[in-house]
């Protein structure tokens, strides 16, 4: 049958043809991009594609800002267990074995030492800033108290005001074992009111910072001295514990790396030592050098044969005792027992002493013991106004 010359070409002669022909426009509009898009000084060219990119970190600005790290603080101990830094106190865990601190710079011979006191903000009742370059000396490891040119003694000079002629029955309160943890140290200090005296544990930290804060705030304050227990080794108050079996030159050593953590303190307190205090050979030795510095003397009294108050009197050396340690049982009810005990001590004999750690319940009971003295009739005193007033 004959096809019309009108009728569309078959469909199987023309695809191919079609297909053809779009191919070669194809080609031919490609080599048009080319040849406007090359540049013989790039060299070969590759087409741009949109490739997923890789997914972003999220910035401060899409998740929040990020958390600073923590400032590393130069580490003053070893050893030391992680401190409390909750907002609550907590008790202080008792001294562990440490490395010294870093040793301050010596200045020239014969050039006063530089003292830059920490800048804190006093209350009314504040104490002058410590220490007086007068009654300091340059050492190895720091600043040591010294007795001023003029005869003026540290134990006078920073112990907080108390009037002599008061009649009412003294009463000090000292508070123990601070600066070993920042949050229990300032609830101490911030807590109890100015009449309570306040005592570092030497292998604390920011002691220089701590001292300062606690005078101006008008706690009097005294610094810890490690000394042996009966049963040491097995109970070892650290690496700059005084011993019986060290020479007097070794302990006179050890004795003054405690004496030189931080200035403005009127004295020592006795860091255990139920051994060596029992042994006057070796305690004389110690009790000359704190006499020597123009600081008093406070006897725990871990052990009822403790010869210390006994030679401090025989060698001028101001000093007191402890009469109670009143949180033994950190429970309100005994430290309320105890500070009762004081009480009668103090109508007895006119004077009392007792010794407690920042436990909460210590801080709560000791605050309310002092905001009701006056009304008792007694006087809450600094220990240094109880200095050489008790007796055996």
């Amino acid at each position: 049958m004959r096809r019309s010359p009108l009728s569309p070409p078959s469909r199987g002669r023309s695809g191919p043809l079609l297909a053809g022909l779009v191919l070669l426009i194809g080609l031919l509009g490609l080599l048009v991009w080319l040849g406007l898009t090359y540049d013989p000084s790039e060299g070969p060219q590759t087409a741009a594609v949109d490739l997923p990119l890789p997914a972003r970190a999220a910035g401060p600005t899409e998740a929040g800002p990020t958390e600073a790290p923590a400032p590393q603080v130069p580490i003053e101990t070893a050893n030391v267990p992680a401190q409390d830094t909750s907002e609550s106190p907590a008790p202080i865990p008792a001294p562990v074995e440490t490395a010294h601190p870093p040793q301050a710079p010596s200045a020239p011979t014969g050039q006063a030492p530089a003292v830059v006191a920490p800048q804190i903000a006093s209350s009314p009742d504040a104490l002058p800033t410590a220490p007086d370059p007068a009654l300091v000396e340059r050492s190895g490891g720091g600043l040591l108290p010294v007795v001023g040119a003029d005869g003026r003694k540290p134990w006078k000079v920073y112990a907080r005001p108390f009037d002599a002629n008061n009649p009412r029955p003294r009463i000090a309160i000292i508070i123990s074992g601070l600066g070993q943890s920042a949050a229990v140290t300032e609830a101490a200090i911030q807590t109890l009111p100015g009449s309570v005296t306040l005592a570092f544990n030497p292998y604390g930290q920011r002691l220089e910072y701590w001292a300062a804060r606690a005078r101006a705030a008008g706690h009097e304050v005294l610094v810890m001295v490690p000394m042996e227990p009966v049963n040491y080794p097995a109970n070892d108050p650290g690496p700059q514990t005084l011993l019986t079996t060290l020479s007097a030159p070794e302990n006179r050593e050890r004795l003054n790396w405690s004496l030189a953590r931080f200035p403005g303190y009127v004295g020592v307190l006795s860091l255990a030592g139920s051994n060596y205090t029992t042994a006057p050979e070796s305690l004389r030795p110690t009790l000359d050098e704190i006499r020597a510095r123009g600081l008093m003397f406070v006897d725990m009294r871990t052990s009822l044969r403790s010869s210390a108050f006994r030679i401090a009197g025989d060698i001028g050396v101001p000093r007191a005792f402890n009469n109670r340690v009143i949180d033994i049982q950190a429970s309100k009810d005994e430290i309320d027992r105890k500070l009762d005990d004081l009480v009668k001590i103090a109508t007895t004999s006119g004077f009392a002493v007792g010794v407690g750690q920042p436990y909460p319940a210590t801080v709560e009971r000791v605050l309310a013991f002092v905001r009701s003295a006056e009304e008792r009739g007694l006087a809450i005193a600094p220990v240094s106004a109880i200095a050489d007033h008790q007796k055996e």
